[in-house]
């Protein structure tokens, strides 16, 4: 098994294999909530998950090579958040007022709160819906339908 090395530059460094699992984890709790979908957005070439016409969750690779994955929380949350864990910065690519990017590469990285993060920023999300579309897409889960990238109805 491989442990956590030192990289003199950036200091602890977490294997390659404990990100993959930290972000499938992460996508596998977004996938599982009500009327999520989550895939590829062909556009920007990254996996995100949605509900309804709104994104709740993307990953993404920093610049500098650390796996992020941003939520969307309220601003006031967003503040706490970042000033409370180490491990959680403002939104990388993303709007820094109500965006928090979890960084998957830090050896602080908590999988419980990681996980509750994504579930905040999907109900913050779909509460930001518009009553149709909130009661489409949870309709449509609650029949069976499976979950789509509503995003793309949008007209380009």
């Amino acid at each position: 098994m491989t442990t956590i090395g030192e990289d003199r530059h950036q200091g602890p460094v977490v294997p390659e294999e404990i990100i993959e699992a930290r972000r499938d984890d992460l996508l596998a709790r977004a996938a599982g909530l009500p009327a999520a979908w989550v895939g590829l957005k062909p556009e920007w070439d990254t996996t995100v998950a949605s509900v309804g016409t709104r994104l709740f969750l993307l990953m993404l690779t920093h610049p500098d090579g650390r796996a992020l994955a941003n939520v969307k929380l309220e601003p006031e949350d967003g503040v706490a958040v970042r000033a409370s864990m180490s491990w959680v910065g403002p939104g990388y690519h993303q709007s820094k007022r109500h965006w928090v990017s979890i960084d998957l590469t830090s050896p602080d990285y908590e999988a419980t709160t990681a996980g509750e993060l994504v579930e905040d920023s999907y109900r913050l999300v779909l509460s930001l819906l518009t009553r149709r579309v909130r009661e489409a897409v949870l309709l449509a889960d609650s029949a069976g339908r499976p979950a789509r990238p509503t995003w793309q109805w949008r007209t380009q």
